[in-house]
């Protein structure tokens, strides 16, 4: 039998650039065109992806992800503190302590959920922003899964410094550290290159589609399944990444060639490495591994 790689497309869903302080889509139009566009390639490649919207977003485009959603994408929540509500925060979730944490991600959580009509359960801070404290309180708040980290990342102006954390799939351990543990929140980090570095040394090569060109993400992508397959680790994943700040709609838009190859690239490296790749969201990877853990 195939060993299975579990790859999960993600997308950032800001709020427009007008609003949004660490930066956004130019238009509402532009996002909802990204949107749109990115959910086209992955759904004509046999894929799925989860949608990581911030509150005001989730407002904006609400028909759009719920049509989504009956299709098989999962929502999930993004957060900015900077560009949420009247833009009161300015701080990255990561510059806040325990309690405030647990205040801005509940006001967040009730606002999105007004718009899609459910309690998000799925996570992704804005910039990989976090502390300590972060995933005690999504755990307070109510999520269960998030993709929170970014394995190498060093960048102490966003709050995000990940150098030295564990760069797999896991749940996180019960005193709430990023380490594999029983607690049930299951982190999937974003898939880097770490022997790579960019943003002048201040991050790893990431599986974004944005970040380089094609053939930097196929080196990421065989060398990271490589890796995992000689560490023997138990729960193999890619986790890619894009924004909606491009235009996916168009087929001149360069993002939409490099997403194409990668996702081309992705069944083809599969195949000749012997896996099954598995196609994924990210609280359905979260259920099967529970299931798989009793024994189901």
């Amino acid at each position: 039998m195939k060993e299975k790689i579990y790859v999960i497309f993600t997308m950032d869903c800001e709020r427009i650039k007008k609003f949004s302080p660490p930066g956004g889509p130019e238009t509402w139009k532009l996002s909802e065109r990204a949107i749109e566009g990115f959910a086209e390639v992955i759904s004509a490649k046999n894929l799925v992806a989860t949608f990581f919207i911030v509150p005001e977003t989730a407002h904006r485009h609400r028909d759009l992800f719920l049509a989504l959603k009956r299709e098989g994408f999962e929502l999930g929540m993004h957060l900015h503190p900077q560009s949420l509500g009247d833009l009161r925060y300015k701080d990255y979730l990561g510059g806040y302590s325990l309690e405030k944490q647990i205040e801005i991600l509940k006001e967040a959580t009730n606002i999105w959920a007004e718009a899609l009509g459910e309690t998000p359960k799925s996570f992704r801070p804005g910039n990989f922003s976090a502390n300590d404290s972060t995933f005690k309180a999504l755990y307070t708040v109510g999520f269960r899964q998030g993709s929170v980290s970014a394995p190498e990342r060093e960048m102490p102006e966003f709050k995000a410094v990940w150098r030295g954390t564990y760069p797999y799939a896991h749940h996180v351990h019960p005193d709430f550290r990023l380490i594999p543990g029983e607690l049930d929140f299951y982190e999937v980090p974003i898939t880097v290159d770490w022997d790579r570095r960019t943003w002048q040394g201040k991050s790893a090569m990431e599986l974004r589609v944005e970040m380089g060109g094609s053939k930097d993400h196929f080196s990421t992508i065989k060398k990271r399944i490589l890796d995992m397959k000689g560490k023997k680790i138990p729960v193999k994943t890619l986790v890619a990444i894009t924004h909606n700040y491009f235009d996916y709609k168009s087929k001149r838009e360069r993002q939409r060639k490099t997403l194409e190859k990668m996702t081309n690239y992705l069944w083809r490296c599969a195949d000749e490495l012997n896996f099954q790749l598995c196609p994924i969201t990210l609280s359905h990877l979260h259920q099967i591994v529970d299931e798989e853990e009793r024994g189901e």
